[in-house]
């Protein structure tokens, strides 16, 4: 479960939820007047990772290593051979 705090109190606390962010990789939310005025606060890390995430969703490798995770045509160590050895 995410954290929420409020601008004021995210401001006086910034190091403290940077610190806590990047170990528990868990976001606070900053909670403003109304959604227009709200943000999220996530570790570089998780960030990074949802944007190779979503670019993976982009570009369809993402959904082809998906249809292909249960296909019984496919030997997982002998692809794995296959790219140790370009």
């Amino acid at each position: 479960m995410e954290e929420i705090t409020t601008p004021t109190k995210a401001r006086t606390n910034l190091y403290s939820l940077i610190r806590h962010i990047n170990r528990d990789s868990k976001p606070v939310i900053i909670s403003g007047a109304d959604e227009n005025k709200s943000a999220v606060l996530i570790s570089k890390r998780d960030y990074d990772a949802m944007q190779e995430t979503m670019a993976l969703l982009m570009n369809g490798q993402l959904q082809d290593a998906f249809d292909r995770e249960n296909d019984d045509d496919i030997d997982l160590d002998e692809m794995t051979q296959e790219l140790d050895n370009e």
